[in-house]
C-alpha cells in the first residue's frame, strides 16, 4: 500500500491526517513530521500514525509527500527534501501562493507536483478542495490523489492560473459569509431576539437552504425567487440591499482578495 507523509501537523495538516482516516486510510500508511516535537505527539496519540523528526526518511519512504508549511518556510524545505525526492514521487503543496513552477524551482529537478488549495471546512470534511497539477502527474496518481481529497470535502479541477481566484472565494469566502452571518444575528438581537435563539435561527437558515441548493440542484436565483413573493417581506429587503449596492460591493471585496492572493504568491 503506498504511503502517504505530512509534513507539517498544524491545524491543515492534522485536517489532512483526520480526513484521510475517516476515509478508511491505514494509519500505519501515513508518516507525518513537524518541527515541533509536542505537535508530533499530540497527532500519534489521536490517530495512531506513525511520526518522525526525520524528513529524509519521510521523504524516501512516502510516495505522496504532503506539505502542510507556512508559505513563508517554502524555500528552505523545499531546498532540505530535494536530494531524497525522484521522478517516482508526487509532491502535494497546500502551501497557499506557492506556485508548481516555484516549488519544481526550489527542488531544482523535474517533479510532479499537485497543488491543493482547501479551506477551512477541511476540519469537518466539508471543504471546497481545488486542485491544480503540473503535465508529468500521471492519470493513475491524480485519482488516487482525487479519492483521498474527496474524503475531506468537493474536489474541483482547476488550472493553476485560477488559484488566486480559487483563494478569493474558497480561502476567504467563509470570513465573508460569516461577516454576512453576523449582521443577521445582530439584526436578530436590535429587534429583540436573544443572541442565542437569533443565532439558531440564522444558522439554521443557511443548513437548510443550501440543504435544498444540494437536494433539488437548483440555481441560487432560482430559488431566492421561489422565497420572494410580490410586495412582500423579501423583497423590501432586497430592493433595499439592491439600492445599497451590496451585492457589487461583494463582488469588489472578492475582487480585492484575489488582487492581494496574487501579490502574496510566490511565483
Amino acid at each position: 500500500m503506498e504511503k502517504i507523509g505530512v509534513i507539517g501537523t498544524g491545524n491543515m495538516g492534522e485536517s489532512f491526517v483526520k480526513g484521510m482516516i475517516k476515509g478508511g486510510i491505514d494509519p500505519a500508511t501515513i508518516i507525518c513530521n513537524d518541527i515541533k516535537k509536542e505537535r508530533l505527539k499530540i497527532v500519534e496519540d489521536r490517530y495512531g500514525v506513525i511520526c518522525t523528526d526525520n524528513i529524509e526518511v519521510l521523504v524516501r519512504e512516502a510516495r505522496y509527500t504532503v506539505l502542510a508549511i507556512k508559505p513563508q518556510d517554502s524555500n528552505k524545505l523545499l531546498r532540505l527534501i530535494a536530494p531524497f525526492v525522484d521522478k517516482r514521487k508526487v509532491i502535494i503543496s497546500i502551501m497557499a501562493g506557492v506556485t508548481i513552477n516555484n516549488i519544481v524551482s526550489r527542488i531544482g529537478k523535474e517533479v510532479k507536483v499537485v497543488r491543493v488549495m482547501p479551506n477551512i471546512s477541511l476540519k469537518v470534511g466539508e471543504a471546497a478542495i481545488c486542485v491544480a497539477y503540473n503535465e508529468i502527474v500521471e492519470k493513475d496518481e491524480i485519482d488516487y490523489m482525487v479519492r483521498v481529497l474527496s474524503f475531506m470535502g468537493k474536489v474541483i479541477e482547476v488550472e493553476e492560473e485560477m488559484m488566486d481566484t480559487i483563494t478569493a472565494i474558497g480561502g476567504s469566502g467563509p470570513a465573508f459569509f460569516l461577516f454576512f452571518l453576523e449582521s443577521m444575528i445582530d439584526a436578530g438581537v436590535k429587534m429583540g431576539l436573544s443572541r442565542d435563539k437569533s443565532k439558531t435561527i440564522a444558522i439554521q437558515v443557511v443548513k437548510g437552504t443550501i440543504k435544498i441548493l444540494e437536494e433539488e440542484d437548483i440555481h441560487p436565483t432560482v430559488l431566492k425567487e421561489m422565497i420572494t413573493s410580490p410586495g412582500g417581506t423579501t423583497i423590501a429587503g432586497l430592493s433595499y440591499m439592491e439600492e445599497e449596492g451590496l451585492k457589487g460591493r461583494i463582488i469588489k471585496a472578492i475582487e480585492k482578495a484575489k488582487i492581494r492572493a496574487g501579490e502574496l504568491s510566490i511565483s
